[in-house]
């Protein structure tokens, strides 16, 4: 019997999912969990997730007892794990559930957050199990197509292998915006998140101008009327979302950009001292469709800033 046990305290309303896999990699995503946890006042749920590789279990044959026993072994390896986990995050004042579950590692965690009723999943985008090496990466994707919630992703790196420290503030979030009711559907996360924090919200947008005008060789430079106009409607339109959030007593400020959409995000981001993005994971313009999912893929790929994903709903 796999043991669940509520630590640290009584259950509480808030409550954040931090899958975890054994490995100081997926731990990297411990600090931001336990700063959105902290002003959240939040419980922590600790999900070590394992399983037995199909080939291992054929090689077994119909050895029930040997089979037993392993599944035994790694319940026990998971539970050592997360008790020690949650030991030093109760130290910090922490309320934590660790839980330990067997299955399919993406399709678990994603039912377990279902049934648990949890507010926010925060991953890192790779690992490793003491069982065997998983891509990490795919699983948050996977975790990201089907979760309900907000999926807060961060990117761990073999060079910062560093024990977790949530010391670091969050004052500003980015919020990419394309004008689409789609796309805000990101902005009540984005909200939550940033009146827990005391954190400011920056809309930005990058102002998308139809090729035309005069030709040029084989392309069309587009009249600097295009471009004047096009930027102040996205400037009328990110003001107004900004009046709106206001009213809920957010700090917030506006910010355009011309050129591709994920590397307009990224170049501002990296130069604005940026510490969160929060992106739907896709939406539609006024002029173009673009896939905002692919945009949040290279948001994540190509920069170091954790991201919130809210997948969209039609």
């Amino acid at each position: 019997m796999v043991r669940e046990e509520v630590r640290g305290g009584n259950l509480m309303a808030s409550q954040i999912l931090v899958p975890l896999d054994g490995s100081s990699l997926a731990e990297q995503a411990l600090p931001c969990a336990m700063y959105l946890a902290r002003g959240l006042s939040a419980k922590l749920i600790l999900l070590r997730v394992f399983s037995i590789p199909p080939d291992f279990d054929v090689s077994l044959g119909s050895d029930e007892a040997l089979m037993k026993m392993m599944i035994e072994r790694a319940q026990a390896e998971a539970n050592n794990y997360l008790s020690q986990a949650a030991s030093k995050l109760e130290e910090a004042n922490f309320t934590v559930q660790p839980i330990v579950r067997q299955g399919p590692v993406a399709e678990t965690i994603i039912d377990y957050a279902a049934q648990a009723n949890v507010q926010h999943i925060v991953m890192a985008t790779h690992g490793y199990t003491g069982i065997r090496r998983w891509t990490h990466g795919s699983v948050a994707e996977r975790v990201l197509q089907s979760a309900s919630v907000p999926v807060l992703l961060v990117r761990a790196r073999e060079d910062k292998l560093s024990p977790p420290d949530e010391s670091k503030l969050c004052r500003h979030i980015l919020v990419p915006l394309d004008g689409s009711a789609i796309a805000e559907q990101v902005l009540p996360p984005a909200v939550e998140v940033a009146q827990a924090l005391g954190a400011e919200i920056i809309l930005f947008q990058v102002s998308i101008v139809l090729l035309s005008g005069v030709l040029m060789g084989d392309w069309h430079m587009p009249l600097q009327g295009d471009f004047d106009t096009a930027t102040q409607n996205v400037q009328d339109y990110l003001d107004k979302v900004a009046t709106k959030l206001r009213t809920q007593g957010i700090n917030v400020s506006t910010a355009i950009r011309q050129g591709p959409v994920a590397d307009s995000i990224i170049d501002y981001a990296e130069a604005n001292q940026i510490d969160l993005i929060a992106i739907c994971t896709h939406g539609r313009t006024g002029l173009a469709r673009w896939a905002l999912g692919s945009v949040a893929d290279r948001v994540l790929r190509a920069g170091n800033i954790p991201v919130l994903l809210v997948r969209a709903k039609k």
